[in-house]
C-alpha cells in the first residue's frame, strides 16, 4: 500500500507541475533485441512518448514489436513475434546544450506470438513484464536530438500451477538496444 501511495503522489507531483516546464519526446526508433532467451539476434521497432519536466522526472509511454523473436535456425516456427507495451518511469538529466542522459524503468505487457507448421504447435501468451534502462539524447537542435537506447527486460509471473498466488521473476529475459530520432515539444 505505501508503495502504491508514493506512486500516486510522484505522478501527482509530475502531472502538478507547472505546463511552463513541461516537455514532450516522440522517438520513433529501430534496433535489435539480444541475449538471455532469444534464439539469436533480431530485429526490433517502435516508439516511445515521453512526457518529462526540467526537474528530471518524467513518464514514458513504450512500444516494440519484434518480429521472428522465436525463430530458429531449424525453423520449427513458422511465424512468431513479440510486442512491448511498457509504462515507465524516467529520470533525466542534462549533460550540456540540448543533450541528456537518463534511466529508465517499468512495467507493462510482454505478448508472445509463436505459430507452428500446420498449427500443430501454437503459443499466444500475454505476460506482465519489467524492464528498466538507460541512454542518451544528443540535442541537434531545441526540437531534434538522436537518441541511443539500451534496456533489459524480464517477464513477472508465477510459473508453477500450484494454486498459490507466488509471483516472481520468470525465466524469460532478454536485452534491446535501440537508435531513433527525438522530437521535443
Amino acid at each position: 500500500m505505501r508503495k502504491a501511495a508514493l506512486v500516486v503522489a510522484g505522478a501527482l507531483a509530475v502531472a502538478g507541475a507547472s505546463q511552463a516546464s513541461a516537455e514532450t519526446i516522440l522517438t520513433p526508433w529501430a534496433g535489435v533485441v539480444f541475449s538471455g532467451d532469444t534464439p539469436k539476434t533480431h530485429g526490433v521497432y517502435g516508439g516511445s512518448l515521453a512526457f518529462t519536466q526540467r526537474t528530471g522526472i518524467g513518464f514514458e509511454v513504450d512500444f516494440g514489436y519484434s518480429p521472428d523473436f522465436f525463430e530458429r535456425d531449424i525453423g520449427l516456427a513458422t511465424d512468431s513475434n513479440l510486442t512491448t507495451l511498457m509504462g515507465n518511469l524516467m529520470f533525466s538529466g542534462g549533460i550540456g546544450g540540448n543533450s541528456r542522459i537518463y534511466g529508465t524503468a517499468g512495467g507493462g505487457l510482454q505478448k508472445s506470438s509463436v505459430s507452428g507448421a500446420d498449427d500443430f504447435f501454437d503459443v499466444d501468451r500475454n505476460d506482465f513484464g519489467v524492464n528498466a534502462g538507460g541512454g542518451i539524447i544528443i540535442g541537434l537542435s531545441d526540437k531534434i536530438g538522436i537518441r541511443g537506447d539500451i534496456r533489459y527486460f524480464r517477464n513477472i509471473g508465477d510459473d508453477e500451477f500450484d494454486n498459490e498466488f507466488d509471483i516472481d521473476f520468470g525465466s524469460f529475459s532478454y536485452w534491446r538496444g535501440t537508435g531513433g530520432i527525438a522530437f521535443t515539444f
